[in-house]
């Protein structure tokens, strides 16, 4: 959509392969490679990439783990720490690194992906949910923050989704694929590329006046829950 892309990964083969996929459509990337729940590389990183590239306008947190499977007495400290560490900390590192960038120049724009998760609990999934649940409501206190700055913050709550954290739950037994299939209303899981369409949307000027805003993309599974 014109814009330039700083991917932010801790697996370089994974960040270089997104690199070319938007060279190959004509977009300029560059990768850089670190995690996001140290907060010394997400400052350092976004600092590096608005230096490269002029200037920091769109902050995408879209970095996440996936336990799936323990109760919560048999949930553990390592578990929860790292879920914690990716998808909270992360996201207020990132959301932190963005406003230092994007208030004094005035403009900005940051898009958090939640889950529906958020706000409709599965069980096994504890520090998924309590992240994901926080990540709502960071991006509410970050829209009344920063919206006198002209700097947006919006929250993206996907449901069940084709990546391939998906697939190796899948292969591996955690998820039941048929059995997921058979309740979604449409028939079928999303596929990122419709998250990344309504990114693109939330950061694009057509958007300007939705701030605060949690926007679900599940195709009805929430509306019409089973």
């Amino acid at each position: 959509a014109g814009a330039s892309v700083a991917v932010f990964d801790l697996d370089e083969t994974a960040a270089l392969e997104t690199a070319e996929m938007l060279s190959a459509v004509g977009a300029v990337a560059r990768v850089y490679v670190g995690d996001v729940s140290d907060c010394a590389q997400v400052d350092a990183t976004w600092a590096a990439a608005a230096s490269d590239m002029g200037r920091l306008d769109i902050v995408v947190n879209n970095a996440g783990v996936s336990f799936i499977g323990p109760p919560i007495v048999d949930t553990t400290d390592d578990a929860w720490h790292k879920s914690i560490s990716v998808m909270q900390d992360g996201v207020f590192y990132g959301m932190r690194a963005a406003a230092r960038h994007m208030i004094p120049q005035g403009s900005g724009s940051v898009v958090n992906i939640s889950s529906i998760r958020g706000f409709s609990p599965n069980p096994g999934r504890i520090a998924y949910c309590a992240a994901k649940a926080a990540v709502l409501m960071m991006t509410r206190v970050a829209a009344g923050e920063w919206a006198p700055f002209g700097v947006r913050a919006n929250a993206i709550a996907p449901g069940v989704q084709r990546t391939p954290m998906w697939d190796r739950d899948a292969a591996n037994g955690v998820v039941d694929e048929e059995a997921t299939l058979r309740v979604l209303p449409a028939g079928r899981m999303g596929v990122p590329s419709e998250v990344g369409q309504l990114v693109v949307y939330l950061c694009s000027n057509a958007a300007t006046y939705i701030n605060g805003a949690c926007v679900t993309i599940d195709c009805a599974l929430t509306a019409v829950p089973i």
